[in-house]
C-alpha cells in the first residue's frame, strides 16, 4: 500500500506543474493592467512612476521569469502578496479556506448520504413508486442549476417563511447554531446535483451487481436479502459508487464560487473572483493552485479507497 501511495503522489507532480503553467498563462492573458486597479484610475501619475510600480511587483519581467520566481515561492511556503489589498495571500487562505472546506463538506454529507441510502432503496425496490419518485428527483436535480435553487431558497425560507438568514457568516466557534443556520442553505444549493448523480449511479450500480452471477448463487444458498445486499451486492457496487462521489465531490470547489458569492460568504470562491476582476494575478493563480491541489488529493483518496476495496487494482499498478 506505502508503494502505491507514493507512485500516486508522483503522479501528483507534472499534473500539478501542467495546472500552474495553465492557470499562470491564462491569467497573463487577460486583458488589463493591475497597476490600474493598485493606483486608482481617479490618480494621475506619469509613465515613469507608474514604471516604478511594476519594476516593485515585478510585472516588467518576462513571464517566464515571472513564473520561476512565483513557482519558486511557492515551494517555499510564500504564495505572494495581493496587489489590491498587499496582504500576504497565506493570511488570507487562512481567513477564507475553513469557510469554503465547512461548505463542501456539509454539501458532501448533504449530497452523499441520503443520494446512496435512496439510490440502493430504488434499485431493491425496482419499478416501486420509491424507484419513479428517486428517479423524478434524479432529473429535478440534475436540471436545476446550482444558483438558481439558491436564489428559490432564499426566496422561500429567507423571504417568505423568514426561517433562515439570507446572507452573512457566522464563524462556528463563535456561534455554532447561527453557523449552521447561514451555511445550510448554501450547503444544499451545493448538494442537490451531486445528490442527484449520486443517486442515479448508485441505482445503476446495485442493480448491476445484483445481476451478476455470484449474487444469484447467494440467493439460491438461502441468504437473507440484508445479507445478500451486505456481503455481496454494496461491496462489488461500491467501487462505480466512490469513483462518482470522489469526482463529484472533489467539483464541488467550483460550485462553491457561485453558491458564495449568492450568500456573501467571505470564502476562497468569492475571493477569486475579486481577484479576477481586479486582475490581481497572485490572487488567482495561488488560490486557483491551492484549489487544483485540494481536488487532485481528494482524486488520490478515490484512488486509496480503489485499492481498499479491491486489492487487484493496487496489485496492477
Amino acid at each position: 500500500m506505502g508503494a502505491f501511495i507514493i507512485r500516486r503522489l508522483l503522479l501528483l507532480i507534472p499534473l500539478l506543474l501542467g495546472v500552474s503553467i495553465v492557470v499562470f498563462a491564462m491569467i497573463h492573458a487577460i486583458p488589463g493592467d493591475p497597476t490600474v486597479i493598485l493606483i486608482g484610475t481617479d490618480q494621475q501619475i506619469t509613465d515613469e512612476q507608474r514604471e516604478a510600480i511594476r519594476q516593485q511587483y515585478g510585472l516588467d519581467q518576462p513571464l517566464p521569469v515571472q513564473y520561476g520566481k512565483w513557482v519558486g515561492r511557492v515551494l517555499q511556503g510564500d504564495l505572494g502578496t495581493s496587489v489590491r489589498t498587499r496582504r500576504a495571500l497565506t493570511y488570507e487562505l487562512q481567513l477564507r479556506l475553513p469557510v469554503t472546506i465547512e461548505l463542501t463538506l456539509l454539501a458532501a454529507i448533504f449530497g452523499t448520504i441520503p443520494a446512496v441510502a435512496v439510490g440502493v432503496l430504488a434499485a431493491v425496490r425496482r419499478n416501486s413508486r420509491l424507484d419513479y419518485g428517486a428517479t423524478v428527483a434524479t432529473l429535478i436535480g440534475i436540471s436545476v442549476p446550482n444558483f438558481l435553487l439558491a436564489t428559490l431558497l432564499v426566496l422561500l425560507f429567507s423571504v417568505k417563511l423568514k426561517w433562515l438568514p439570507p446572507i452573512g457568516f457566522v464563524p462556528f466557534r463563535d456561534d455554532p447554531i447561527q453557523n449552521l443556520k447561514v451555511m445550510i442553505m448554501p450547503a444544499i444549493s451545493l448538494a442537490l446535483p451531486l445528490a442527484a448523480i449520486l443517486m442515479r449511479n448508485t441505482r445503476s450500480a446495485v442493480l448491476e451487481a445484483m445481476a451478476s452471477d455470484h449474487v444469484r448463487v447467494a440467493r439460491a444458498k438461502g441468504l437473507s436479502q440484508r445479507a445478500v445486499l451486505g456481503r455481496h451486492v454494496l461491496r462489488n457496487a461500491s467501487i462505480p459508487i466512490i469513483t462518482v462521489a470522489g469526482i463529484q465531490i472533489a467539483t464541488l470547489l467550483g460550485g462553491t464560487v457561485i453558491i458564495e458569492r449568492i450568500f456573501s460568504l467571505p470564502g476562497i470562491g468569492s475571493y477569486i473572483v475579486d481577484g479576477i476582476n481586479n486582475r490581481d494575478y497572485a490572487v488567482v493563480t495561488s488560490v486557483t493552485l491551492v484549489m487544483s491541489t485540494i481536488f487532485v488529493l481528494v482524486s488520490l483518496l478515490v484512488d486509496i479507497l480503489y485499492a481498499v476495496m479491491d486489492p487487484r487494482l493496487r496489485r496492477g499498478t
